[in-house]
């Protein structure tokens, strides 16, 4: 008799959900997996926000900071290898929606990189900060659906409840097509982001230890860079290269993989990232308007007093090394602790 053959791997469903309730919303908190909610953001005023829009409103004027990279198609770029241009919001929203020739029109300090030629991205912007003169930007954001699902769910630390429903405790991401983050997973809670314009591609994969309850063996792809040692992100280890061990989850054309959960977040959309999920992420539209905001769980406090621990082991050895050097052994700007 013919032996069975298995058919080729496909990525494992995310969860999709139409304006869900908090209870049913607190509920799928609670498995742990990710999924992707609609219907959340209807009372954002965010989420009319555009490039074009930025450029030509007050929000312009914000300083911020994009970082570029040549065009790498098969590839999203670790922030260390990119050029950083300070600028303004305004200023990158009409770089956005430049093109060709125009590519530096009006674009102040991008003019110098062709829209043609680079990815843009302005990434980890704490909306406080950014907006700190503009408190409608903030009130542009309503968390509030998201947060009284998560103070009736265990995986989120019970002071959730007080944190801001606004955009005063949110991050903005905005960034060209191309633009995105390599494999890796946060160090601390969990990850709601609501994308307001555009689109991304979102890889994830269940967090590290999980390989044996998943089925997986020693061939399980992704692995930790290190101890986060008070980092807030944890990036795959890389190989000989300097590039992602896990090309799978980085790599916008990677085959479908049974470890693999991969997603299209379109704008209206909100997603769930469990705590220590891995995840790589590329924007797949013309340009991507994103908030997230991280809320604090239940295990972090003790993942803290970890960490704690190896920065305390870890400045101990290194302080014993260096009395261990003679003064030949160090660099000129290097001296003992």
């Amino acid at each position: 008799t013919a032996r069975p053959t298995r058919g080729p791997p496909t990525h494992p469903s995310v969860v999709r959900v139409h304006s869900p309730s908090v209870s049913d919303l607190s509920s799928l908190i609670a498995t742990g997996e990710p999924f992707v909610a609609s219907g959340l953001l209807s009372g954002w005023a965010a989420l009319g926000w555009t490039p074009r829009g930025l450029a030509s409103s007050p929000l312009g004027a914000a300083e911020t900071c994009v970082r570029l990279h040549r065009i790498a198609p098969l590839a999203v770029p670790f922030e260390g290898e990119g050029v950083y241009v300070q600028a303004t919001l305004a200023e990158f929203g009409r770089w956005l929606e430049g093109g060709g020739s125009r590519a530096g029109l009006d674009g102040g300090n991008l003019s110098a990189f062709p829209r043609s030629e680079y990815t843009g991205y302005c990434d980890y912007q704490e909306m406080a900060a950014l907006f700190a003169s503009e408190p409608d930007a903030l009130a542009a954001v309503d968390w509030s659906h998201v947060l009284a699902a998560a103070h009736l769910s265990e995986v989120v630390a019970s002071g959730a409840d007080s944190h801001a429903a606004d955009g005063s405790r949110s991050t903005l991401w905005l960034g060209s097509e191309g633009a995105g983050t390599p494999a890796h997973y946060d160090a601390y809670g969990v990850n709601f982001v609501a994308q307001c314009a555009g689109a991304k591609r979102w890889r994830l994969s269940p967090p590290p230890g999980c390989e044996r309850e998943r089925g997986g063996d020693a061939a399980w792809p992704l692995r930790p860079t290190r101890v986060p040692y008070e980092e807030s992100s944890v990036f795959a280890r890389s190989d000989d290269s300097g590039r992602s061990s896990c090309p799978q989850l980085s790599c916008p054309s990677s085959r479908p993989s049974s470890w693999l959960y991969e997603v299209e977040l379109c704008a209206g959309e909100t997603l769930f990232v469990p705590r220590h999920w891995w995840h790589a992420v590329v924007t797949t539209s013309r340009h991507s308007l994103s908030i997230n905001t991280w809320l604090e769980a239940a295990q972090d406090t003790a993942e803290r007093v970890r960490e704690a621990v190896v920065r305390l082991l870890a400045s101990a050895l290194i302080r014993a090394a260096r009395r261990a050097m003679s003064a030949e052994d160090l660099r000129p700007a290097e001296e003992p602790a």
